[in-house]
């Protein structure tokens, strides 16, 4: 695990240097589920960048991808640094400026023979980029008004893929996020307002083969689709 990280830390500085920018983290294998599909028993993360975001209606290429596989998820745009008091209450942190639905993109190829932690994050938790809705500012409402109010459901050309509901999708989002925190202080770094954060799935990762129309409804985050060509 902990060569796994060297390498995508090393990679960042490459890609830094031919001008492209990192803005934010993934958080990966929060779920019971992702984490018996990749055989991992803990939290991942890894890095986003700027040159992998997508607008909600976009439409992409399979070829892009190797075994694409996505997952529908939430993630979060900070106001400011988290500290220990963004976290002493239930719901989404105080540190969050915007809640918005993703849909996240993988490369989901695993060369060993069993899959592995050090592989996963090794190659950027399998990262390959996202799709983001327009999302709602807690603020506004009150994080602990959607505990038991949120779902988050995923289609393919209208057909339901996968879905969940209830407080598990809010605890995500502080549960991850208060990890996150602590994980990149622990390298001698630290998380920025404005950099985004995905919080990590519940459904399942879900491969795509074909060319469909992939949507995420997430009352009362919002939505976000894409549609994928051969």
């Amino acid at each position: 695990v902990a060569q796994g990280y060297e390498l995508p830390s090393t990679v960042a500085e490459l890609r830094r240097d031919r001008g492209e920018r990192i803005i934010g983290y993934k958080v990966g294998c929060t779920s019971p589920k992702i984490r018996a599909q990749l055989g991992i028993d803990h939290c991942v993360t890894g890095r986003l960048y700027g040159s992998e975001q997508h607008a909600s209606g976009v439409r992409l290429s399979l070829q892009k991808f190797a075994n694409l596989a996505i997952e529908g998820e939430l993630a979060v745009e900070l106001a400011h640094e988290p500290s220990e008091e963004d976290f002493a209450k239930i719901g989404i942190p105080t540190c969050v400026a915007r809640v918005f639905p993703v849909i996240e993109l993988h490369h989901h190829v695993m060369r060993g023979d069993q899959p592995s932690a050090g592989e996963l994050i090794a190659n950027n938790a399998l990262h390959a980029g996202f799709i983001a809705g327009a999302g709602v500012c807690p603020a506004d409402i009150g994080s602990e008004a959607f505990l038991d109010s949120s779902s988050l459901s995923i289609f393919a050309d209208n057909r339901l893929l996968d879905e969940c509901s209830g407080p598990t999708l809010v605890q995500t989002i502080h549960s991850s996020l208060k990890w996150l925190t602590e994980v990149v202080r622990d390298r001698g770094d630290r998380l920025r307002a404005g950099q985004i954060i995905l919080t990590g799935s519940i459904p399942n990762l879900i491969p795509i083969t074909d060319d469909c129309i992939i949507r995420v409804e997430a009352p009362p985050f919002g939505n976000v689709d894409v549609k994928f060509t051969t």
